[in-house]
């Protein structure tokens, strides 16, 4: 496998408390990476770390093998419209329309883009996340599984190669839990790295290539959905299986 990003000797403190130490690892290049542990273990941590918005205190972050701390303005550039983020919160602006929120990414990385076809993408990705009619609408209006599906689609507006995702199914009600993996499904088909923080179990089975297992701010296993089971927790191993065999089923009830 081709590693895209490798984390070296990384370590993240707030104030005194050490959140992250001593993490080497490696993310693969157009595979789904799913980083998994409890409450606390780092997992949102190391996902902003990976993305550059969180600046480690010692080690490197390595994009194509390139430090990124070290990146020129072009390559910096370059980077923020190679990767997308989307938010467990969905960190939509208040005060703008869900047009413009989606259309944000594309104001700051693709200023000379016709106006028409910035509108062309708004509209695609808002009817890939379901919400085509909500987009002359505040964020205020909606409620948080709708704003965090607006965030979704602000994450695909620039096509991007690389998909942040934390807890992307977290809050959302089962058609849209449908969507989001169904777009990921597809992303991943179509060749993108998707690196994602979720306990979802549905989510993992059909998504995930690899697991990153995290515990008290370190990595304690990465590999195979199957090869992590021991480390990932009984509860969570065994609906992981379940929604595996769940689809296995419906794909023979297909055929």
């Amino acid at each position: 496998m081709s590693e895209l990003f490798s984390l070296e000797d990384i370590e993240v403190s707030f104030l005194d408390f050490t959140i992250l130490s001593d993490i080497n690892i490696d993310f693969p290049a157009a595979k789904a990476s799913f980083i998994i542990g409890k409450a606390g273990s780092g997992k949102s941590t190391l996902l902003k770390t990976l993305a550059g918005l969180m600046l480690p205190e010692r080690g490197r972050v390595l994009y194509n093998g390139r430090d990124i701390a070290k990146f020129t303005s072009q390559e910096e550039r370059d980077f923020r419209r190679d990767c997308a983020f989307g938010f467990q919160d969905a960190a939509l602006w208040a005060n703008q329309s869900v047009y413009n929120n989606i259309a944000l990414p594309i104001s700051l990385h693709r200023r000379g883009l016709a106006k028409a076809e910035v509108q062309r993408r708004v509209q695609e990705v808002a009817l890939r996340a379901g919400y085509t009619d909500v987009l002359h609408f505040r964020p205020d209006a909606l409620s948080a599984g709708e704003q965090k599906q607006i965030s979704f689609a602000r994450a695909l507006v620039l096509d991007p190669k690389v998909l942040f995702m934390d807890e992307p199914t977290a809050s959302l009600d089962e058609d849209s839990v449908n969507t989001v993996i169904s777009v990921l499904k597809a992303e991943k088909e179509a060749g993108k790295t998707i690196i994602a923080v979720s306990h979802d179990p549905r989510l993992i089975a059909e998504v995930a290539d690899l697991l990153v297992v995290v515990a008290d701010g370190s990595v304690i296993g990465r590999g195979s959905v199957a090869s992590m089971a021991p480390l990932v927790g009984v509860e969570l191993a065994r609906r992981i299986r379940e929604a595996e065999k769940a689809i296995a089923s419906e794909k023979v009830g297909e055929k």
